[in-house]
């Protein structure tokens, strides 16, 4: 929950330079720092303490995985928020990164205005896929299974791929939260997904929507 409508974050990135300008632009931003690590022990005990709405986490740490503290933290208290920070578009490591639960994944050659789009959605409850994996989720490896979702199986991952949450959902299509909750786990079931942000990966892959988060076939 949001402390008197900021969002609170922690930086797990080992690139000083980088943290030291994510933290300055967050703040500017209108977001709270609460905290900055360089590797995963560090950056554990830090979201362990300060509970942030969102951690914003980097794939590589060192000779550490940001992916596995993710899987890490998830394990202790699936409710955390967690954002993947990658300068990587590898497929393999990609779809490590959203099968760990996390709720973001996003590219840094994007803006920073980018992140914190990204940690905004996420705090709200949403998911946010970066628009730039789209080659690699049309890849090979990405492309072996096809989907089968219903056509408002379709138009609901369509929507959360927009950054709306839940609520927000039932909401625009004028139903209960707790059916969109029912058609999203069936639609993640389909699609062997851990989440809903792998969910909509997979869509995406598959052309099932789009990244305006139309439908696509």
């Amino acid at each position: 929950m949001c402390r008197m409508g900021v969002i609170s974050v922690v930086l797990v990135e080992d690139h000083q330079a980088l943290a030291q300008g994510l933290e300055l632009l967050l703040h500017a931003d209108g977001f709270a720092v609460l905290g900055g690590a360089s590797d995963s022990a560090e950056g554990a005990e830090l979201i362990r303490r300060h509970e942030p709405d969102v951690s914003v986490i980097d794939v590589g740490l060192g000779e550490e995985s940001g992916i596995e503290l993710t899987r890490e933290l998830l394990a202790e208290k699936p409710g955390r928020r967690i954002v993947l920070y990658t300068g990587s578009n590898d497929v393999e490591l990609l779809f490590d990164g959203l099968d760990s639960g996390a709720c973001g994944y996003a590219l840094k050659e994007g803006p920073p205005q980018e992140l914190a789009d990204a940690i905004r959605i996420v705090a709200a409850g949403g998911s946010y896929v970066d628009p730039r994996l789209r080659p690699a989720l049309l890849s090979p490896r990405a492309t072996q299974k096809a989907s089968s979702l219903s056509g408002r199986e379709r138009e609901i991952i369509g929507l959360l791929a927009k950054g709306m949450t839940g609520e927000q959902v039932a909401d625009e299509l004028v139903l209960s939260t707790e059916t969109i909750k029912t058609h999203i786990r069936n639609a993640m079931t389909k699609l062997e997904a851990r989440n809903r942000v792998h969910a909509i990966a997979i869509a995406l892959r598959d052309g099932v929507i789009t990244f305006d988060g139309g439908n696509g076939k």
